[in-house]
This record gives C-alpha cells, structure tokens and sequence, in this order.
C-alpha cells in the first residue's frame, strides 16, 4: 500500500501529492504526522503580509506545482476545503485535483460531480465562518497600542482570518488567538505570523479597558429596541458557542 505522510501543512500536503497527480494517480492513504503544525498557505490574494508556522515560512504560488488543469479557484477551493480539518479531507483533494487534471479545465462547474461538491461545500463552511467572524470578532485593550481577541472556530480560519484585520487594524498591534488549536495570529504593524500559544495563556486587560467595555455596553443597551427583541433570530446569526467571547451580552 502507498501510504503517505505530511508534515500538517497544506504545502507539505501539495508537495507529496504532486508526484502522484502527475502520474495521474491517487495514493492509498494520506496521514498527517503532526498534527499540532499550523496549516499555512497563502494565495496571491491573501499575501498582504509574510505567512509564517511554528518552523518556517510555507507561503508560496500554487502555480508552482505546475499541475495542468488545476486552475486559480480550484487552488483557491482546495486550500479553503482544507481548513475544515475535515476527516479524510486529504484524499479528497487529491481526487478533486486529479479531475481537474484529467479534465484539464475548470471543474468547479462540475456541479454534479460528488468530488467537486464535497470540495465545495467544506470550502464554502471555512470562507462563511471566517465571514462570521469578520463581524464578531472582539479585541480588548492588553498594553499600550496593543489589543487581544478570542476566537474557537470550529474551521481553522486563522490563516485566512489575520489578513482582514491586517488591512482594517494596521496601525495597531493586535493578537488573534485561536484557544481550540492552541494557536496566535500576532500583527506587528509590519507584518502577521502564527505561533503557539496555550488556551490558557490569557492576557490580563489594561487599566482603561474596563471603562470601555462599560461604555460599549451602555451603547448596546440604548440602541436595543426590547420590544423587537428576538432571541431565536439572535442566537441564529450569533449562536451561542460564540458568545463568551463577545464584550456585549446577547440573550438580553
């Protein structure tokens, strides 16, 4: 049996793949051989800042590969699908990639294909998550220009989540930590990488950062409108794993 092993990055899963597809062949299995490794790839849309993991930096082109058929959104499809962590996700890029090999065309209008739904469901749960959270995420004031957010995503939208707040904070120094995976996204103001960090490693708040919280409250409170108050709408487009989190209180 062709059993193969990468070392938890997307990278380290394209490079061991690519002999295979090339060949026009899919291998038995694929294991992962650590599982703690950030899995970091950065596509030309998302290079705003270097992608570093815990060893050493894996950004680079897709392109590169040079697998034929395999085009910008596939490439795109497959790194999203990736993050999901799904079981088994491995084999199922490698047997998305072989299509669009085989077919040497775009395969993501190949709608009734099982192969190119799958890719495209998990990659659509990983882009609608993070855009949740482009919205819900909440950064509190730890020091002196620099701020701190929590997140539990149930997709690894970290590495496609920091870019966002690159653009939109980047005259702050902030932190994202992701407390399920034991892992930050740090900004420095020049540039973003993820380290590990231990969900239990929680920063205290600055001196100020209680007096803003209570002011964001007040504001929350006054404009609610209690008489429209639906917490079933609420817990919809908020659900309840998010909000120990969030500075407001939903549910009131």
């Amino acid at each position: 049996m062709n059993i193969l092993r990468y070392d938890g990055s997307f990278y380290g899963l394209i490079c061991v793949m690519a002999p295979y597809l090339k060949r026009r062949q899919l291998p038995d299995g694929i294991e992962r051989e650590n599982s703690r490794q950030p899995l970091l790839f950065a596509l030309e849309e998302e290079k705003s800042a270097p992608v570093t993991d815990l060893s050493a930096d894996l950004a680079c082109d897709p392109q590169a590969f040079r697998l034929p058929g395999v085009s910008q959104e596939s490439w795109q499809n497959v790194w999203h699908a990736f993050l999901s962590e799904a079981p088994g996700i491995e084999l199922a890029m490698a047997r998305y990639l072989l299509l669009a090999i085989e077919k040497r065309a775009g395969i993501d209008s190949f709608m009734a294909d099982e192969r190119v739904r799958l890719i495209q469901r998990l990659a659509r749960k990983v882009t609608f998550e993070r855009h949740r959270f482009m919205g819900l995420l909440r950064f509190r004031s730890i020091g002196d220009n620099l701020y701190y957010a929590a997140i539990s995503s149930d997709n690894f939208i970290l590495p496609i989540l920091a870019p966002f707040f690159v653009e939109r904070l980047a005259d702050q120094k902030w932190i994202i930590h992701d407390r399920k995976r034991e892992v930050a996204a740090m900004y420095d103001m020049r540039a973003w990488t993820i380290i590990e960090r231990a969900a239990a490693d929680l920063p205290a708040d600055s001196p100020e950062e209680g007096a803003t919280q209570q002011l964001w409250q007040c504001f929350f409170d006054s404009i609610a409108v209690r008489e429209r108050l639906n917490l079933a709408l609420q817990q919809k487009f908020i659900p309840k794993k998010y909000w120990q989190d969030l500075i407001e209180k939903p549910g009131q």
